[in-house]
């Protein structure tokens, strides 16, 4: 269960299978609300949110420099924020977590 505060990934109401990085800002009566990354701000269900933990390896989905698509890849390195991603066209960057989605299919 989440606490206020604590970095999660969670479901954009609207997107059912993406998910996206922020903070929970209040909980309560089995809801929160997290402040989204980007900005944007949401009140889900508890369980549409879980412990922001990207690792080597995992699929993503990132804006190449910070651009408004979102291009398909995995993670080849991570640094506190700071991640490195090997995209799947070959290219390859050095981003923020708070560019990211995640496939919730996908993982």
């Amino acid at each position: 269960m989440p606490n206020v505060g604590d970095r999660v990934l969670a479901q954009w109401p609207q997107e059912k299978n993406w998910w996206y990085p922020g903070v929970i800002v209040t909980e309560g009566g089995g809801m929160c609300e997290v402040q989204f990354d980007d900005g944007d701000r949401a009140t889900l269900k508890t369980d549409q949110a879980r412990p922001l933990a990207i690792s080597i390896g995992d699929r993503v989905y990132c804006r190449w420099k910070g651009g408004g698509a979102y291009y398909p890849g995995k993670i080849a390195n991570v640094v506190g924020a700071a991640i490195w991603v090997d995209y799947d066209d070959g290219d390859h960057e050095v981003t923020s977590i708070g560019l990211i989605r995640v496939n919730v299919n996908e993982q």
